[in-house]
C-alpha cells in the first residue's frame, strides 16, 4: 500500500528522528510524571504542585477544619493595589524593572525624568512624600504580598532554619490604620488602574503593571471549605479526573507541534530533490492529487503517532488510580483532546510546510513557521487568552474546565478554521505541482525570459 510506503520512509528517516528526539525532550522536561506525582500527593499530605490550587492535592477530598484550603482567583481590587504598589516601590528604589516584552527576561534601567514620573505615581497612590517611599516601616506591606515576600528583621526562621509565612486571609485593607505607618490606597481602583497603565507605558511592554499580570499575581484569595469542594466535584465528576490531565498534556505538546512538524515536512520534500526522486514521481502514472493527499497523511500520521503513545504515560496511572479508589475515569479523554486540540496545530504546520516547499523548492517554510511560532506564543496567555487566530491553545493549569467551556464556541471555530485551510493549503500544493509536473511555474525559464534583455545589456557594457 503506498499510504505505508510514505509512512515507512518517513519515520525511518533521520530528520523524524531528530523530530522525535525534540518531541521526547520538550514533553520529558514539562509533562513527564505529573499524573503520577499528583496521584501520589492525593495519598499522603503533599502539596499539588501542578494545580493552581495550592494547599492540598489535586486529587484529594478536601477534610472540614483544614488550616487551609488553598487559593483561588479573585480579583479584589485591594489586594491588586496593595501587591502592584509593592513591587513598583521595590523596582523604583533599585530602578531596576523586569520585563518579559517577548516572554524573555529584560532588565529596565529607567532616566530621571523617568524615575520622577514613577515616583509621581507612587506619591499619588500612598499619599508619601519622597523621603517617606525611601524610608518605609519594615511592616508598611505584609509579609507575604502576592508574589513578593518581605524578610524583615521580625521574621525569625523555624527550628529547622526555614520561614513560615502565613498569607492573610482577609480581601479588604483596613482603611482607619495610618497610611504613613501600613498602606492603605488613596485612590480609587478605578484611578489605580489608569495609573498602572501609565507605568506600563513608562518601563515597556511586559512589565508587571498590565492589569493581566497584577490579576495574575495578586488576584487570588482564601478558599472556603464549600469552594473546595466543589473544586473537587468539579475534578471527579465533570472532568471524570482524566479531562484534566488530557489539557494539561495538550498544553504542553502544542508548543512542540506548533514548530517541529514543519522541519519534517520540508526536509522530507526537499531530500526527494536532492535524491531527484521528482523525476522518478514525474514519470509514474501515479495522480497528483493522490500522490500528495497520500504524503500529507502519512506526515500527519507520523507527527501524531508518538503523540498518542506518550499519552499513555499518563492514561496507564489514572486506569490505575480509577482501580484502587472506584472513581470512574474518561478513557478517551486523552484521544477527544488530542483529535480537536491538537491534530488542527498540527494540520496547518504540515500543510503550511508543505505547500511553501512546493512552491519555491526552498526551506523558507521553516523561517515563516519559526516566525508565527515565535509571535503566537509571545501574544497568548498561558490559559484562556484564545483568540480566533490563535495557533497554540494554552491551558497551563490542570483545574479551570470552566475557561475550555467558556471559550469553546470560539475554540470550535478556531481549530475549525485552521483544519479548513491546512486543506486549503494541500489542494493548492496539488494545483501547483500539477503544473510543475505538466512543465509549468519553471522559474529559471521565466527568470531566463523576462531578464534576458538586462543580462544582454549587462554583458554588452562590459565587453565594450
Amino acid at each position: 500500500m503506498y499510504f505505508l510506503k510514505e509512512l515507512k520512509r518517513i519515520c525511518f528517516s533521520v530528520v523524524y528522528l531528530l523530530f522525535i528526539g525534540l518531541l521526547l525532550f520538550s514533553w520529558h522536561d514539562n509533562f513527564y510524571g505529573v499524573t503520577n506525582k499528583e496521584i501520589s500527593s492525593s495519598k499522603e499530605s503533599d502539596t499539588s504542585i501542578y494545580s493552581e490550587i495550592a494547599g492540598g492535592s489535586f486529587l484529594k477530598k478536601p477534610e472540614k477544619g483544614a488550616e487551609s484550603y488553598g487559593m483561588k482567583k479573585k480579583e479584589v481590587p485591594e489586594k491588586i493595589m496593595c501587591g502592584g504598589t509593592d513591587i513598583l516601590i521595590v523596582e523604583y528604589l533599585k530602578n531596576s524593572y523586569s520585563t518579559y516584552p517577548f516572554t524573555y527576561y529584560k532588565e529596565v534601567v529607567l532616566s530621571d525624568k523617568e524615575q520622577k514620573e514613577i515616583l509621581d505615581i507612587i506619591t499619588e497612590i500612598t499619599g508619601l512624600n519622597e523621603q517617606q517611599i525611601n524610608h518605609l516601616p519594615e511592616d508598611y506591606f505584609p509579609a507575604v504580598n502576592g508574589n513578593i515576600i518581605h524578610f524583615g528583621e521580625s521574621v525569625k526562621p523555624d527550628g529547622n532554619g526555614s520561614f513560615t509565612f502565613k498569607m492573610g486571609d482577609s480581601d479588604g485593607i483596613d482603611t482607619e490604620q495610618d497610611y504613613t505607618k501600613q498602606f492603605v490606597p488613596q485612590v480609587s481602583y478605578e484611578r489605580f488602574q489608569k495609573l498602572m497603565e501609565k507605568a506600563e507605558n513608562i518601563i515597556g511592554r511586559g512589565s508587571n503593571y498590565s492589569m493581566k499580570n497584577l490579576t495574575q499575581y495578586y488576584g487570588l484569595s482564601e478558599m472556603t471549605y464549600g469552594e473546595a469542594m466543589d473544586e473537587y466535584n468539579k475534578t471527579i465528576y465533570d472532568d471524570k479526573v482524566s479531562n484534566a490531565f488530557a489539557r494539561l498534556f495538550c498544553d504542553y505538546i502544542t508548543r512542540a507541534l506548533g514548530l517541529f512538524p514543519v522541519f519534517v515536512t520540508v526536509i522530507f520534500w526537499l531530500k526527494d530533490r536532492r535524491n531527484r526522486m521528482n523525476e522518478l514521481i514525474d514519470c509514474k502514472p501515479t495522480g497528483t492529487a493522490r500522490f500528495i493527499s497520500i504524503r500529507f497523511l502519512a506526515l500527519l500520521t507520523a507527527v501524531m503517532l508518538p503523540v498518542v503513545l506518550l499519552s499513555f504515560e499518563s492514561l496507564i496511572p489514572l486506569m490505575g488510580y480509577s482501580a484502587d479508589t472506584g472513581i470512574a475515569i474518561d478513557l478517551f479523554a486523552f484521544l477527544k483532546y488530542m483529535i480537536w486540540w491538537l491534530l488542527p496545530t498540527a494540520m496547518i504546520v504540515t500543510s503550511l510546510g508543505m505547500f511553501f516547499t512546493i512552491l519555491t523548492s526552498t526551506s523558507v517554510a521553516i523561517l515563516i513557521q519559526f516566525v508565527w511560532w515565535f509571535v503566537d506564543g509571545t501574544v497568548t496567555g498561558l490559559s484562556g487568552d484564545t483568540s480566533i487566530f490563535t495557533l497554540m491553545i494554552r491551558h497551563n493549569v490542570l483545574g479551570g474546565s470552566e475557561i475550555i467551556s467558556r471559550d469553546f464556541t470560539l475554540i470550535c471555530l478556531n481549530r475549525g478554521l485552521y483544519a479548513i485551510v491546512s486543506l486549503l493549503l494541500v489542494g493548492l500544493s496539488i494545483l501547483i505541482y500539477n503544473k510543475k509536473r505538466g512543465g509549468e511555474l519553471n522559474y529559471e525559464y521565466f527568470l531566463q525570459k523576462h531578464f534576458r534583455f538586462f543580462k544582454n545589456r549587462f554583458f554588452s557594457h562590459f565587453q565594450k
